[in-house]
C-alpha cells in the first residue's frame, strides 16, 4: 500500500521528507528506519545537501533508491577520511558525475555511479506481463546469474564511460540491487575486470586500455542482517592497472582492495 511505510519512519525522517509516493513498504525494517534517520542527518548538517536529495528520495521506488544509494556513499566514503567537495562536478562534453571527493593525498576523486536494479534482469515478456509491478523476490521464483554482465554494461555505457575525462583520478561505483548481489558474487566482478578471453568471451575490461580512463571500481552494498540496530555497507575497489597515470585512484582509497564493513547503528558508525 502506498505510504505504508511511512508508519516506520523515525524521528528524524518525520520531521524532513514525505514518503507518500513510496510502495512495497520502505523502510521494511527498523534497521532501514535508522539508517534513513542517520542519512537524512548527515544531509541535513550539509550545505545545500539536503535540499539536493529530498525531491529524489520522496520520488517513486526507483529515484529513491538511487538517492539513497548516493547519500550512503557519501556518507561512507566521508567517514573513510574522502569528504564530498563538490556535487554534480563536470565530467566530459559537459556530462556530470554524481560527486568529487578529496582524499589524504589531496588528490580529487571524479566519481560515478550505477545503480542497477533487478528490473534490469527481467526478460521483455516478464515486463510486459507485469513483473516489474510485484515484490523483488516471489517463492520458487529462479534464474540464471551472470553479474559479469552487469558490470560489463555499467563500465562501457554510453552514460557512463563517456563521462570521464584523461586528466583526473576517475573512480566508477556500483550500488546494485539485483536478485543476486554483486557483493554476493564478486568471483563474477573479479572475472569481468581482470578475466581472459576465454572466461566470459571478452577480455577482462581492466586487462586492456580500452577503459583507461577509469582508475578502478567500487562495488558498494547494504544489508540487513536481521538486526534491529542498524544496516552494514558492504565496500570494495578494484584497481585498474591499465589506467592513464592521471586517471588513476590514489593509494589511500586502493587500500580497501577487501571487503570493507560499516556497521550503521542509530546515530553511530563503525568500521572493520
Amino acid at each position: 500500500m502506498p505510504g505504508s511505510g511511512a508508519l516506520r519512519l523515525g524521528p528524524v525522517a518525520r520531521k524532513l521528507i514525505n514518503p507518500d509516493k513510496w510502495t512495497h513498504g520502505y523502510p521494511a525494517t527498523e534497521a532501514y528506519s535508522k539508517e534513513l534517520d542517520v542519512l537524512l542527518q548527515f544531509a541535513d548538517e550539509k550545505p545545500d545537501c539536503l535540499k539536493r536529495f529530498v525531491p529524489n528520495i520522496e520520488s517513486k521506488n526507483t529515484k529513491r533508491d538511487e538517492a539513497l544509494n548516493e547519500l550512503r556513499l557519501a556518507y561512507l566514503l566521508e567517514n573513510l577520511g574522502f569528504p564530498v567537495i563538490g556535487w554534480d562536478p563536470p565530467g566530459l562534453g559537459n556530462k556530470i558525475g554524481e560527486f568529487l571527493l578529496d582524499s589524504p593525498e589531496k588528490i580529487p576523486i571524479f566519481t560515478e555511479i550505477k545503480s542497477p536494479g533487478w528490473e534490469s534482469e527481467l526478460t521483455p515478456a516478464e515486463i510486459r506481463a507485469g513483473r516489474t509491478k510485484l515484490p523483488k523476490y516471489i517463492d520458487l521464483e529462479g534464474r540464471a546469474v551472470g553479474n559479469w554482465e552487469v558490470v560489463h554494461r555499467c563500465i562501457s555505457s554510453p552514460k557512463t564511460y563517456p563521462k570521464f575525462t584523461d586528466n583526473q583520478s576517475n573512480l566508477l561505483i556500483i550500488a546494485d540491487d539485483l536478485k543476486l548481489s554483486l557483493h554476493e558474487s564478486l568471483f563474477q566482478v573479479h572475472g569481468a575486470l581482470y578475466a581472459p578471453k576465454a572466461r566470459y568471451g571478452v577480455e577482462g575490461f581492466f586487462t586492456t586500455n580500452q577503459y583507461e580512463n577509469i582508475g578502478g571500481l567500487g562495488v558498494f552494498y547494504p544489508v540487513s542482517t536481521g538486526s534491529r540496530d542498524g544496516l552494514e555497507y558492504r565496500f570494495i575497489v578494484y584497481e585498474n592497472p591499465c589506467a592513464l597515470p592521471a586517471t588513476k585512484l590514489p593509494p589511500s582509497l586502493l587500500k580497501y582492495n577487501n571487503t570493507f564493513t560499516c556497521y550503521v547503528r542509530g546515530t553511530e558508525r563503525r568500521g572493520s
